[in-house]
């Protein structure tokens, strides 16, 4: 099987040659191919040479276009800043207020060179592998994408204290994102992760999830053209997962290492596909050993679960990971062997 194979054997619960393995290595191609940041997460071709380098060395199932979140920001008007062994960040919002929107003019995803980095990426890193291995976008949920244009600590009080001001600003946001996320997958992305920072529990209450965020999620995902997969953002998501399910497009959901995986299985039911692992941020001061020993006790209590992929949680595995450890994943699970045959 190949890596499009066994992804989506895994997404009907058919048998596999092994499970599949699915770390996030956006940044660790830029390590890989010696390329500074500042050219790895603005010019298309640099960064699928990265990606390139990141399949031929470690053989992951999935591939990601760029995990570079604050670009979009930046698209915006947010000033953005380069970090050297990191993904840029929002140096200055581009508005402060509420009001500030009434004048702000979303970005066109068709012409703005900031976002059609992403679709150029893509379109480069579908080409090359084509159906051999799936491309996977990452982009934050809509709800999250105001924290990007005017922080988040501005966006949060906007929500609690101003829900109207917060409304208006989501019938900007709804529309480009829409046309954003189905360029992506007119693009040759296969799927659409999207962490959730606001329906996060270590962010939001159940009643904003409830109330602003899910009826959002419903709105969107509803138009898009494509699979969604929902991502954890690096803290546990179990206690509000119930709120998530049964949303249109998704297929998926990313748990945090954190989470109880048996518990997440009953909350979404037998038809989602699991991503389960390790901390992408902690992973590079474990030993070889540690990584082999979690990967198997991860794999053996996920056995007899169909639609489950090795992977792992937060945004993406840190520069100074050793390869060696990144090797251990797909080491471990080659060692287990097949699922369901």
């Amino acid at each position: 099987m190949n890596s499009t194979d066994r992804i989506m054997a895994t997404l009907t619960g058919k048998p596999l040659d092994r499970r599949a393995v699915a770390p996030v290595l956006s940044l660790y191609g830029a390590r890989l191919t010696g390329c500074p940041l500042d050219q790895y997460y603005t010019d298309p071709a640099a960064y699928a040479r990265g990606q390139s380098a990141v399949r031929e060395t470690f053989r992951p199932d999935v591939l990601c276009a760029p995990l570079a979140f604050a670009s979009i920001g930046a698209a915006f008007g947010s000033e953005l800043v380069f970090i050297d062994t990191d993904v840029p960040n929002i140096r200055r919002p581009a508005v402060q207020t509420v009001e500030d929107w009434n004048l702000l003019v979303p970005p066109d995803p068709d012409t703005d060179p900031r976002l059609l980095y992403f679709r150029e990426s893509i379109r480069l890193m579908a080409a090359e592998h084509r159906d051999q291995v799936p491309i996977s976008m990452v982009i934050p949920i809509p709800a999250d994408i105001p924290g990007l244009v005017m922080g988040l600590e501005a966006w949060l009080e906007t929500v609690l204290f101003d829900p109207a001001g917060a409304q208006l600003v989501m019938e900007k946001v709804i529309p480009f994102y829409v046309q954003l996320v189905n360029g992506f997958f007119a693009a040759g992305a296969k799927f659409v992760a999207m962490p959730c920072g606001f329906a996060s529990p270590t962010i939001v209450t159940r009643d904003i999830v409830s109330t602003f965020t899910r009826p959002i999620l419903d709105r969107v995902l509803s138009q898009l053209h494509g699979p969604v997969i929902l991502h954890n953002v690096g803290a546990p998501l179990l206690a509000h997962l119930d709120l998530l399910t049964g949303l249109p497009s998704v297929v998926g959901v990313i748990m945090d290492q954190r989470d109880d995986l048996a518990r997440a299985r009953l909350v979404v039911g037998p038809d989602i596909v699991l991503f389960g692992g390790l901390d992408c941020s902690t992973i590079s001061q474990m030993t070889v050993s540690d990584v082999e020993n979690r990967c198997r006790a991860i794999l053996e209590e996920r056995r007899q679960d169909p639609r489950f992929v090795l992977g792992t949680s937060g945004p993406d595995v840190v520069w100074n990971t050793p390869p060696e450890n990144i090797h251990a994943m797909l080491k471990t699970a080659e060692s287990i062997g097949s699922v369901g045959v």
